[in-house]
């Protein structure tokens, strides 16, 4: 929708440390903006291996699910001292976490994410015309 470019790559910070930091390193050389998401369940030791391993943005998004769901949010909120990893809680909310981010240092993505918030306010605005012009009838 923004036209962020995205790569999907699958780590585990506590199965195959070694693997996570090779990867993480191989980002940090190519000297492109990026943004980590981190979407780790259970204990989540990706998301603050990686902020404690890398100079760019990381942000946590933990997938809620099943009965230990909402206590396991909790190792994405209490991340040790020094580091700066974010948590969001859904998806959609970490992808614009992450375009805004970019945003910063790209003008096509500032302009996308300009067009998306005048949409939805666009959108709105429809929204309660309609609303009340309902309750006029």
């Amino acid at each position: 929708k923004l036209g962020v470019p995205c790569e999907l790559r699958v780590s585990s910070a506590h199965k195959n440390t070694d693997q996570t930091l090779n990867l993480i390193a191989e980002y940090e050389g190519e000297g492109i903006p990026t943004v980590f998401v981190s979407v780790a369940g259970r204990s989540n030791g990706l998301g603050p291996v990686t902020s404690g391993n890398c100079s760019f943005p990381v942000i946590n998004c933990p997938p809620v699910s099943g009965e230990w769901g909402p206590r396991d949010i909790w190792s994405s909120l209490r991340v040790p001292s020094g580091l700066g990893c974010t948590t969001v809680l859904f998806p959609e909310a970490a992808a614009l976490a992450a375009a805004q981010i970019l945003a910063l240092s790209d003008h096509v993505i500032w302009a996308r994410l300009k067009a998306n918030q005048h949409n939805n306010w666009v959108a709105l605005k429809l929204a309660d015309k309609k609303v009340k012009a309902q309750q006029a009838l």
